[in-house]
């Protein structure tokens, strides 16, 4: 009667470990190194780079985030045409536009299709007149007619037109935008401005070379794009500082201190009043 009793007892002591523990033994046997893929054979992080061996002029490439790509796997130093120019596109200087002449000129033709078929090219600074960065790129960017005739160089008030900022997602001045048939291809994302670099982003995104003996010159400082922050005033900042200052006016009279202010003011004066009678009657 003893065994019957205890019997139950030892066989839950004998199977308790193998409840306890056959998770671990088993997990244990599944995260060897034999049975483990081995990541760094099975996943390449590395992306491919183009070269123009891979690329026949007939290919047609779709490139999304265009300019977020060409950074992260093309070398500054290395040429990669993207797009085809039209040539003879160009102007002697850089245009100034308002909105409705910046969207005439990137206006699409619809019979081009393709990045491989030529097509006017728009090299588009979006700047301000008030930011001391857009007038360091001033002078740089008025050189480019020059050095690339056969690209229109154009340049808008990005604080005074801000259809295109939400378009082409401009969120900071000054920005470099290169346009192939009215779309976005490229995008200038290096912190420093020179003539120089400016033209090594259009060749590395277009296959055309700069004339030779490119300079910014002392002409170029005075415009079209102005090379000093101008010193007007800004009436959009006006009427921003003036609702500003309304609004916390206007919330202030709203909130307990003002209340606490009023009623000494109040107390104050009927005291006054008080001891003015007081005087008065004696």
């Amino acid at each position: 009667m003893f065994l019957i009793r205890i019997f139950p007892t030892l066989s839950y002591l004998c199977i308790l470990p193998v409840l306890l523990y056959g998770d671990k033994i088993s997990s244990n046997e599944i995260l060897t190194s034999e049975s483990f893929p081995n990541l760094a054979e099975n996943v390449e992080d590395v992306p491919y780079i183009l070269t123009e061996k891979d690329v026949s002029p007939n290919t047609t490439i779709n490139i999304q985030n265009t300019s977020e790509i060409l950074n992260k796997t093309i070398p500054k130093n290395e040429t990669f045409k993207v797009v085809h120019c039209s040539l003879d596109y160009g102007s002697e200087e850089v245009e100034i536009m308002n909105d409705t002449q910046l969207i005439r000129i990137l206006a699409p033709n619809a019979n081009i299709t393709s990045r491989d078929i030529p097509a006017p090219c728009v090299l588009v600074l979006f700047y301000s007149k008030y930011g001391t960065f857009s007038s360091m790129a001033a002078p740089h960017f008025n050189a480019l007619p020059r050095a690339f005739p056969d690209i229109k160089m154009v340049a808008i008030n990005a604080m005074m037109y801000h259809l295109f900022n939400t378009q082409n997602g401009i969120v900071g001045i000054p920005s470099l935008l290169l346009f192939h048939n009215g779309k976005p291809v490229a995008k200038f994302s290096d912190p420093e401005y020179s003539l120089d670099l400016f033209s090594k982003f259009l060749t590395r995104h277009t296959g055309i070379q700069a004339k030779e003996k490119s300079i910014v010159t002392s002409a170029d400082f005075s415009g079209p794009v102005i090379s000093l922050p101008s010193k007007d005033s800004d009436a959009f900042l006006v009427l921003s500082w003036l609702f500003v200052i309304f609004s916390a006016v206007y919330y202030f009279t709203k909130s307990s201190w003002w209340r606490w202010i009023l009623e000494s003011i109040q107390n104050n004066w009927r005291e006054s009043e008080a001891q003015a009678e007081h005087l008065h009657a004696e």
